[in-house]
């Protein structure tokens, strides 16, 4: 029998801003986050955002090559052993892969101490911020998309103004803006990283009502960004 829930926690579009567990040793334990924090969810709001998340991952899956011994299948972590064979392809027929991280990236340490406090303060892991910096921008804190979004974490003016983020060209007020929209995403669909990727894109007025009809730039973005994640995490 699923229990009762108010719809507005579902798609809640202020959440509580959770602060993520930590290791002895003071350093964020993201994964043993998300999988005790699942637990608590209502009946309904892990079936919503798992078939959000399984619509997603069957629309990337032949985009995706996995890596190292874990796969994430939101909400939890799997043993690769157990993830059918299909979704660890290796790379899509489909759809270009991103090029090679490292082959891109450029050193950012002008920016490192305010996405370490970015992070800290919202949760995030930095290396998730500098990878959405690298794909919006390319470390640019001067850009302005066709679109009109602008700054480092290309951020649109509407979107920008109701984070408080008053010059988006300002470095610092685009590293917190963007990370604390990342978190809204983040806890919004329940820490899947994917969707909350598609909807900083794409929008979430989008991922929730016409999922199945993603760009190609949308997947494209996803595969982009998770590239520069796992290539962050290693450094």
């Amino acid at each position: 029998m699923i229990g009762k829930i108010d719809p507005k926690v579902i798609l809640d579009t202020n959440p509580v801003i959770r602060t993520p567990f930590q290791r002895q040793e003071n350093t964020l334990d993201f994964h043993s986050l998300l999988k005790e924090k699942v637990e608590e969810f209502q009946p309904l709001e892990r079936m919503v955002i798992d078939v959000l998340s399984r619509a997603l991952e069957s629309l990337l899956e032949e985009n995706e090559a996995t890596k190292g011994d874990l796969f994430l299948a939101p909400p939890l972590f799997f043993p690769l052993k157990e993830v059918p064979h299909k979704i660890i392809q290796e790379a899509s027929l489909t759809i270009e892969p991103p090029l090679a991280a490292s082959e891109n990236l450029r050193e950012k340490r002008d920016f490192d101490l305010i996405i370490e406090q970015a992070g800290q303060k919202y949760g995030v892991e930095p290396s998730l911020i500098k990878a959405v910096i690298e794909a919006e921008s390319s470390g640019n804190p001067g850009a302005v998309s066709p679109s009109g979004a602008q700054g480092l974490m290309q951020l649109m003016p509407k979107t920008a103004a109701e984070l408080g983020v008053y010059d988006p060209f300002d470095p610092a007020q685009s590293i917190m803006g963007g990370t604390r929209y990342l978190r809204q995403l983040l806890d919004r669909y329940r820490g899947d990283r994917k969707l909350a990727l598609a909807a900083y894109n794409w929008g979430m007025g989008n991922v929730e009502s016409r999922l199945q009809s993603m760009p190609k730039e949308t997947r494209n973005y996803i595969a982009k960004v998770e590239n520069y994640y796992r290539d962050y995490s290693t450094t």
